[in-house]
């Protein structure tokens, strides 16, 4: 793919979620509790995941919705969880993210794609904390404000296709010159595959497709060092 570009996702694709998470866990719970990090940390991804859209749309308030992920995902260890808990837990994780940094592997990534395709990033949320993370990562030496879509600046956000029509505008390409990188498959794949874009499914978590989907990415990968050598290998980037 020549003349082409890359659109990243930020949130478990830029960098891994699970490390604020697990720092907010622990500063909350002060190392009492030893459960199985990983899959407390899926458990809190699925519950945000089903109710992220009520709070997009104002269905329900971003407290209620920061109380029930996180009593919710407790529940499944028998572990009562009071509202000031799950927002003390949320003020932590939130200042956590704003200290996230890149990897050697992405920045690596990055600069090469630099040098030879047209960079973005598509991200659903608030568009202050997102940008904040943003931020936090450094992303300007790579890809320009102008290249960043925050769906909370819009009225619409992924899988919608019109936040990926927003993007081809904004680079100039047509949505066939276009490939989307992202770790959720309901959001990103979907998303980027109804829009005609090509589509790297970052499933470094291990999850299955939701049933039923007959929707595949052109490209699967489970770690960082995957993702980098195929997507530079899929638009003919020698690593």
């Amino acid at each position: 793919m020549k003349n082409c570009g890359v659109v990243f996702d930020v949130d478990d694709t830029l960098y891994d979620m699970s490390i604020p998470f697990s720092g907010a866990y622990q500063a909350l719970y002060s190392g009492q509790s030893h459960l199985p990090m990983h899959n407390v940390f899926l458990s809190f991804r699925r519950y945000s995941d089903e109710r992220f859209d009520d709070a997009q749309k104002g269905k329900m308030t971003m407290e209620s919705f920061y109380i029930y992920r996180f009593r919710m995902t407790m529940r499944e260890y028998g572990i009562p969880v009071t509202d000031k808990q799950a927002l003390e837990f949320q003020r932590l994780y939130m200042n956590l993210q704003y200290r996230i940094q890149l990897t050697d592997t992405m920045k690596n990534l990055l600069d090469r794609l630099q040098n030879n395709v047209k960079i973005g990033i598509i991200t659903n949320g608030d568009s202050v904390h997102q940008r904040r993370k943003i931020n936090s990562l450094g992303i300007s030496h790579w890809i320009p404000k102008e290249h960043i879509i925050v769906s909370g600046d819009h009225v619409f956000h992924k899988p919608d296709a019109r936040i990926f029509h927003e993007m081809e505008e904004r680079l100039v390409l047509p949505a066939v010159q276009l490939i989307y990188v992202g770790d959720a498959f309901s959001l990103d794949i979907v998303g980027g595959n109804n829009a005609g874009w090509h589509t790297l499914w970052f499933n470094h978590r291990h999850r299955n497709k939701p049933n039923g989907s007959i929707i595949m990415p052109n490209i699967e990968v489970h770690s960082e060092e995957e993702l980098s050598a195929s997507l530079l290998d899929y638009i003919k980037i020698k690593a």
